[in-house]
């Protein structure tokens, strides 16, 4: 709960960079001991969101944009390969509750609802790869290469862009046609251009 309420004010620039995190002050307004604190400052180091100062305090990081376009790179390679794999396991039921959370994605205005239907999207269509550590894989990409849901408001340009993305990854599932799909999801990756 709290480093994904910090991952969200760092996502949304309510946490700006370089802006100091102090575990006391945390723990205050979270109401609970330094020790989860400390796991959740922790957790988003791990994700690259939170750097170490020379004083050993931690502060928001700088936004790197190599090390963004190295994760989206990774990432499109592995969810490529999930979905290569997973496609021919899906069932039609999969695919339209896919679909569904697609359309549900378009009219979602509250930003955490549209990172958990995103979310729940990829992970539904990556499923039945068989393949449990590729998908572990996939979920620390996604978390350390988040873009910020906050930029896709509704009627936005890119809002629009992923939702017309996730619908032609959709019909090339309906149609089972993994170069396609493939083709689409590809697209969607490395034209996200937030991360």
């Amino acid at each position: 709960m709290i480093a994904a309420a910090l991952r969200q004010e760092i996502d949304d620039r309510s946490l700006p960079p370089g802006t100091v995190l102090k575990q006391e002050d945390l723990a205050a307004r979270f109401r609970v001991s330094r020790q989860p604190v400390r796991q959740a400052l922790g957790h988003l180091v791990a994700e690259g969101l939170l750097v170490q100062r020379s004083d050993r305090s931690l502060a928001v990081a700088e936004p790197n944009l190599e090390a963004t376009r190295e994760v989206r790179a990774i990432r499109c390679l592995l969810e490529v390969e999930a979905l290569r794999l997973s496609l021919p396991n899906l069932t039609d039921a999969q695919i339209r509750k896919a679909e569904r959370l697609a359309l549900d994605l378009i009219e979602e205005e509250e930003i955490a609802m549209i990172e958990e239907l995103d979310v729940a999207f990829h992970a539904l269509l990556y499923g039945a790869c068989g393949n449990g550590r590729l998908l572990t894989m996939i979920d620390g990409l996604r978390r350390e290469g988040r873009r910020s849901y906050a930029r896709q408001p509704m009627g936005s340009s890119e809002r629009i862009d992923y939702a017309h993305q996730h619908l032609a990854l959709i019909d090339a599932c309906k149609e089972r046609d993994i170069a396609a799909a493939v083709a689409a999801l590809q697209r969607h990756l490395m034209g996200d251009k937030n991360g």
